[in-house]
């Protein structure tokens, strides 16, 4: 239904080229741990994200304007974890999903820029497929 209709929009519009769903462990003396497949939705990678997210703060080697990409397992059980209101992005200043999304910018401006012209089913069913997550 409409969360396999988000998941296809979420592809659609280049979210996943980030927020991969699956990511495998590598070797591990320690077997459970070993080659295992999980759906973490990100890439654990740094981007450049533009300058309405530089902060002007540097951390390691990363850019004032570059994050690592944010896991989105458990993005659906947020809000209710943080008093009943979402606090996202790296210093909590969006309050939505939708928030989250249109902040995006550098290398993900194309994905928010598509997300920007969804109709509105697609974009409900957007939301529907992330906050299942």
């Amino acid at each position: 239904g409409d969360v396999i209709s988000g998941k296809q929009v979420f592809m659609t519009i280049g979210c996943n080229n980030c927020h991969k769903e699956q990511l495998q462990t590598g070797n591990s003396p320690i077997a459970v741990l070993a080659n295992q497949t999980f759906s973490p939705y990100t890439d654990l990678l740094l981007h450049d994200m533009g300058s309405g997210l530089d902060d002007g703060y540097t951390e390691g080697f990363a850019l004032t304007s570059e994050w690592r990409t944010a896991p989105l397992w458990g993005l659906g059980l947020a809000k209710n974890s943080q008093g009943g209101e979402y606090f996202l992005m790296h210093d909590g200043r969006a309050h939505s999903i939708e928030d989250a999304i249109i902040l995006h910018g550098g290398e993900a401006l194309n994905s928010k820029n598509a997300y920007d012209v969804l109709t509105t089913t697609d974009k409900q069913n957007l939301l529907k497929f992330l906050e299942s997550l």
